[in-house]
Formats: C-alpha cells, sequence, structure tokens
C-alpha cells in the first residue's frame, strides 16, 4: 500500500527494525563486559574499584538530557518551532557537558596515577566509560541533523512543513529512542560498578 506521498506504507518500517538491531547489537556489547566484570569479581577475585565522584554527577546530566530531549519531542508534537529548537539545542549542550566532564573524570584519575593498568576493575571502568562515551557522542550528528533544518526553516518561516513529514518524525522518534537507551545503559553500568565496591 502506497501513501499519498508515493511512499509504501508498512505496519512496521524497516527503519524501526534497523534501529532495534542497533540497540540489540548495543545491549550485546555491553551485557558482554558486564558478565565479563562481574565473572572477573565473582569468581576470579578481582578487587573492586571506587567509583570518581564526577561520574555520579555526570548521570545527573545524561539524565537532565533525556529530560531535555522528551521536551523538544513534545513541543515538536505540538508545532511549536522555538520551544522545539530551544530544547533539542538544551539536549546537545547538556550532552556535551556530559563529554566534556567524562573527560576531566578520566584526566584526575589519571593524575591519581589511576589508569587501565592499575587494576582489572580500572581497566574495566575505563573501557566501559570510554565505549559508552563513543556511543554518546555518535547521538549527536542524528540531533542536529534534525535541528539545524528545523532551525533554518524556522528563520526562513517554513519550519511548520518539518512537523507534518512523516519521514522526520521517523527519525526524531528513533534518535530518542537512542537516546534514552543510551541513558539507560550507563544508569545499569553505574549501578554495576557501586554494586561491584559494595559486594
Amino acid at each position: 500500500m502506497l501513501t499519498e506521498s508515493g511512499e509504501k506504507k508498512y505496519v512496521i518500517h524497516p527503519s524501526s527494525v534497523m534501529m532495534v538491531l542497533i540497540l540489540s547489537g548495543i545491549s550485546t556489547l555491553f551485557g558482554a563486559l558486564v558478565i565479563a566484570y562481574v565473572y572477573s569479581r565473582s569468581r576470579l577475585g578481582m578487587p573492586g574499584i571506587s567509583i570518581p565522584w564526577l561520574f555520579f554527577i555526570n548521570t545527573l546530566i545524561l539524565i537532565s538530557a533525556g529530560y531535555c530531549i522528551e521536551r523538544c519531542h513534545k513541543y515538536f508534537k505540538l508545532r511549536i518551532e522555538k520551544r522545539t529548537i530551544r530544547w533539542g539545542y538544551a539536549t546537545i549542550s547538556l550532552t556535551l557537558l556530559f563529554l566534556a566532564m567524562q573527560g576531566v573524570a578520566w584526566y584526575r584519575l589519571l593524575t591519581e596515577q589511576i589508569t587501565p593498568g592499575s587494576s582489572g576493575g580500572h581497566g574495566y571502568l575505563y573501557a566501559i566509560s570510554i565505549l559508552h562515551f563513543l556511543h554518546v557522542g555518535a547521538g549527536i550528528p542524528f540531533l542536529l541533523r534534525l535541528l539545524i533544518p528545523i532551525h533554518v526553516g524556522y528563520h526562513q518561516g517554513n519550519a511548520s512543513l518539518f512537523f507534518i513529514d512523516d519521514h522526520i518524525k521517523r527519525k526524531l522518534r528513533h534518535t530518542i529512542w537512542y537516546w534514552h537507551f543510551i541513558d539507560v545503559v550507563w544508569v545499569c553500568l553505574m549501578i554495576v560498578f557501586l554494586a561491584g565496591t559494595i559486594i
């Protein structure tokens, strides 16, 4: 079946299936690392580590970015251009702040002579947090690819066209899936590391 615009209508769009597969792959990647960490702690007697306090602050920053992208989505659905743009850029700003603060956290660890080779636990901490850092950074271009045209259209007076485009709606929805998924991954990782310091 075709829509009025000539696009084939799907029960589940192929891009949604692709997004689910991507998120499943990321889940497998981080899941394997977490299982390896837990196994090393429980079976091999690897000592626990202290989580940098900046990681807790960064968790709040990342959760705040997730809140902002939800507000962006809300105003997109309401077709309020200015607020959609404002909350979208707030999301990116907080995400960039998270990335910068992660860099500061690693720098502080290194200045304290805590390197990936200091212990097995620190090796996992660096590996997992750097891998997560890369996945967070990977989401920024996709949100910018949506925001910039809307921003330009807002100044040109034709941004309303983006709010009725099914392709744009779908891309925003997938971007939000990715954003929240990466947020949840980080929170779960923090819980695992925190549990590792207690147990």
